[in-house]
């Protein structure tokens, strides 16, 4: 009887249930690949830089063993056309192999396999794409083309892009009113994301208008000529360069490279040119380059600058301004849109007053409030070597326990050890804890913070013992899990 029994439950396991299980698992790789694909753009050379660090390496080799209970790739046109394509290589597989294996050990290496197959469908995908987006170009040149009274603001850079276009565009609602402003929202700085915004917005373009409207455009890049082809239908008449630094530049392939990527807009613009003068390889690009547009040099070197724990105040054309953001770095990004839209002919006095009613940034330098009353600084809008810096130097300001919880910093290429030893080294400084997520760089940590550098499975028994004065900066695109325990302890 036992015996029987013993016999039947290993025929309905091994029949039924570790089948299905094994579908399970299929599919489960499946969305993490497509996922991880669309997270990185359907981009080869994003998708070989992350190749290159541990946890990628780790995640395409060990694929059952990733986090989370099913990954959820966000159903787009892009994702429904590789599905099908792989779906097509898949059936083309089974049936040449048919004849020289075991279906199950197919099935089972086709499984093994899915990332080249992934790999393949994204690249076949190209080819559809690349008409598509061409023809959605077209499209959105043909509008802006017909655009009548809109002046459009280009802002470009390694970093500060999006806090930049808050305090503009913040500063242009509240002179110009809300109707007469059109921006990228978040980061949707693509070159698809933007043409298709102004697809949708095509009345706010061709509707006649007595007043001046204003279209505020944030444009990313990762190679040189995508800047100047969103150029090419955004037609900038303005435009705000932010800064420079090494981010990306293992995409770009060099920091020449970033400088003339990033100056592609400064090329496009037909009026006049706000750069960060305090940025060198800015300035060393509009000494080296000329342009049509009237350039402007913005520094913060004539400036005042207080900053506190929740604001930042400076002094500057015989004002007093108050930045209600901490960390003195935004305030060359809030000169460059203070100078822009005096340009545009803001009163003086109506900047000041419209820029201490500026909302706070959710994700860049957050302020919330610890349980403990400790205060949480929240950066984990996005990373790059001169906004950690700044961020580690407002947590300086701390009066109790200074605890930075941050990751590594991707695609800075051959600089990558150079601007983590510099990381660590300031944070050593300034004697933080170090609470570290994944492995890249975690033992140039250990070298650098000694007993002060953690990995994040201690975390949790630290923040148990947080006091008012303490303070957390947490830096970069952290778990959702990790914010939570932040929250919650």
């Amino acid at each position: 009887m036992i015996r029987a029994f013993f016999w039947t439950t290993v025929f309905i396991l091994g029949y039924w249930v570790l089948p299905i299980l094994f579908v399970i698992l299929i599919i489960r790789t499946l969305c993490w690949h497509l996922q991880n694909w669309q997270i990185r753009e359907y981009r080869f050379d994003r998708m070989f830089s992350y190749l290159k660090t541990k946890e990628g390496i780790h995640n395409i080799f060990n694929l059952w063993f990733f986090r989370g209970i099913c990954p959820r790739p966000k159903f787009t046109g892009r994702i429904f056309l590789i599905f099908i394509l792989l779906v097509g290589l898949l059936l083309l597989a089974l049936f040449y192999t048919k004849e020289l294996l075991p279906l199950s050990l197919t099935i089972f290496l086709i499984e093994r396999s899915l990332f080249l197959f992934v790999t393949m469908a994204v690249f076949l995908s190209k080819i559809p794409t690349f008409i598509s987006r061409e023809i959605l170009f077209f499209r959105a040149q043909k509008i802006t083309k017909k655009a009548q009274n809109i002046i459009t603001i280009g802002i470009a850079g390694s970093f500060g892009k999006s806090s930049t276009k808050e305090i503009l565009v913040h500063l242009l609602k509240s002179h110009k009113g809300e109707k007469n402003i059109l921006f990228n929202p978040e980061n949707q700085n693509t070159e698809i994301a933007i043409a298709r915004l102004i697809l949708k917005h095509k009345d706010f373009f061709i509707k006649k208008a007595q007043k001046t409207k204003y279209f505020i455009v944030e444009v990313g890049a990762y190679r040189r000529g995508e800047i100047a082809k969103v150029c090419k239908f955004i037609h900038p008449h303005c435009s705000i360069l932010t800064g420079l630094n090494a981010q990306h530049i293992e995409l770009f392939g060099s920091q020449k490279n970033i400088q003339r990527a990033k100056f592609e807009m400064a090329e496009a613009t037909t009026q006049k040119v706000f750069f960060n003068a305090d940025s060198p390889l800015l300035a060393e690009i509009f000494n080296d380059r000329a342009i049509n547009a009237t350039k402007i040099a913005i520094s913060t070197e004539q400036v005042k600058i207080k900053s506190h724990i929740d604001r930042t105040n400076f002094k500057c054309y015989g004002q007093t301004f108050t930045l209600p953001w901490p960390g003195k770095f935004f305030v060359s990004n809030a000169l460059l849109c203070i100078e822009c839209v005096r340009e545009i002919g803001i009163p003086l006095e109506n900047i000041v007053n419209h820029l201490k009613t500026l909302k706070p940034l959710k994700r860049s330098l957050n302020i919330e409030q610890h349980s403990s009353g400790a205060t949480c600084l929240i950066d984990t809008y996005s990373a790059n070597p001169d906004g950690v810096l700044a961020a580690i130097e407002h947590l300086e300001k701390a009066t109790g326990k200074k605890i930075f919880i941050g990751l590594p910093l991707r695609e800075l290429g051959p600089t990558a050890e150079t601007v983590h030893k510099k990381i660590f080294q300031k944070l050593k400084t300034i004697k933080a804890e170090v609470f570290w997520h994944k492995s890249d760089f975690a033992k140039l940590g250990h070298e650098i913070c000694g007993k002060k550098f953690h990995d994040i499975s201690s975390l949790e028994r630290s923040l148990k013992s947080l006091k008012k004065e303490d303070m957390v900066l947490l830096e970069g695109k952290l778990p959702k899990d990790i914010l939570k325990m932040v929250r919650e302890n």
